[in-house]
């Protein structure tokens, strides 16, 4: 597997991301409700507006776009991860997950001088869970929120990662 470069999000990146986003239910996975299917330029860019300070990222290996990420600071000083996206379904399961939360988690490290960072992720989705534990997260015991979406809940867990 090729190097992964981390690259911060552009407009132009958008049409690649909107080719990932292929359901209602990925959306909702991927934005927890933020944004509505089709995901189109201007939610997003709204999105950015609104959230000026949240940074997006990319990931790309042998020059394709591989992964989309966001660093959302939070008001406690410690950072957390968010609309975590690996595009090609033929790439999840290959590491290339791992690889790109540890690039955000180092990026995390840079930019917040923290020794911690954060990610919710949905208690169903076995596949992230799986890649945030290999990147070192672990789960909060009890710290737990329920989105509802398609007529029924969502149980989203906290998951920490302490760098240090």
């Amino acid at each position: 597997m090729g190097e992964l470069i981390l690259n911060r999000f552009e407009e132009a990146d958008f049409s690649w991301l909107q080719g990932w986003v292929t359901s209602p239910e990925l959306l909702f996975q991927f934005s927890g409700g933020h944004f509505f299917y089709p995901l189109n330029f201007e939610q997003l860019m709204n999105y950015r507006a609104e959230h000026p300070d949240r940074l997006m990222y990319t990931a790309w290996m042998e020059e394709q776009p591989v992964a989309f990420g966001e660093i959302i600071p939070q008001d406690s000083g410690q950072p957390r991860l968010g609309r975590i996206l690996v595009g090609n379904p033929a790439m999840r399961g290959q590491g290339v997950g791992t690889r790109f939360i540890s690039a955000l988690v180092e990026e995390c490290g840079r930019l917040y001088d923290c020794n911690t960072v954060e990610l919710n992720v949905w208690d169903e989705n076995t596949g992230a869970i799986r890649c945030y534990e290999k990147a070192g997260f672990v789960f909060q015991p009890d710290d737990r929120v329920v989105l509802q979406a398609f007529g029924r809940d969502f149980n989203i867990h906290k998951m920490v990662k302490v760098r240090y």
